[in-house]
């Protein structure tokens, strides 16, 4: 079995994918998924993350330690599987 979290601990993983929900898509994009079809973004979207910063968590840890904290480089939509995919790096540990 694949440990995810040790996978982008070790710079193994740079990316994850969320679906481009109603919610994904204001916390990531910063603007309402339906807007995406208004505007015709095409194939592969890239936009300016409004985060910069994104959090690992295994679980419900008390104060989200240990987390995984990394900086966001790019997000792009894909539109046809209808999926952000968010590519990071600079991954640091924090545990306390």
């Amino acid at each position: 079995m694949v440990n995810l979290y040790q996978e982008i601990k070790d710079g193994r993983k740079t990316n994850e994918w969320r679906d481009a929900s109603e919610y994904w898509s204001r916390i990531l994009a910063g603007e309402p998924r339906s807007t995406f079809d208004m505007y015709g973004y095409g194939d592969a979207h890239k936009f300016t993350p409004e985060p910069s910063e994104a959090w690992f968590v295994v679980g419900y840890p008390k104060g989200n330690l240990p987390r995984l904290e990394a900086d966001i480089t790019a997000l792009i939509f894909h539109r046809n599987s209808d999926q952000f995919e968010i590519q990071f790096d600079n991954v640091r540990e924090v545990t306390e």
